[in-house]
């Protein structure tokens, strides 16, 4: 019995014991995760930070973007604006092209058939002539 009792009483000792470790691991653990929740917090301050330069930069960022898509706008504005004028203006061009190509075109139909003109007159001009020519050969007076 007395064993028996030793035996307990070492049991118990160990129970002891492993309860004293378990208690103290459970300080240590608790401690570790305190430094956790602090690192984490801190953290969590640090990214509020960035979050907060990085908003502010965006919002920047999208102003900027806002006014050059006012001058993109303006400028497309501005160039169909010109790009309209010289697409009236090259309509007028060419209108004006055609009617002086047309005016060309009737000049030369015009020299073309004073040209056949002339050379019916020349020719009628020559075949005299070369009726003269024979009728002054066949009679000489």
């Amino acid at each position: 019995m007395e064993e028996l009792r030793a035996i307990l009483h070492s049991i118990i000792k160990n129970q002891e014991e492993t309860n004293a470790k378990i208690s103290e691991l459970n300080l240590q653990l608790s401690a570790k995760i305190g430094e956790t929740n602090a690192r984490i917090d801190a953290l969590d301050a640090k990214i509020d930070k960035v979050d907060t330069r990085l908003s502010a930069k965006i919002d920047a960022l999208d102003a900027k973007t806002d006014a050059l898509d006012a001058k993109i706008d303006e400028v497309n504005t501005g160039l169909g604006a010109k790009i309209d004028f010289l697409d009236a203006r090259l309509d007028r061009v060419h209108l004006s092209l055609q009617s002086q190509i047309d005016d060309v075109g009737a000049d030369v139909r015009h020299i073309k058939r004073s040209m056949r003109l002339f050379e019916n007159d020349m020719d009628a001009t020559l075949d005299r002539i070369k009726r003269l020519e024979d009728h002054t050969a066949k009679h000489p007076e």
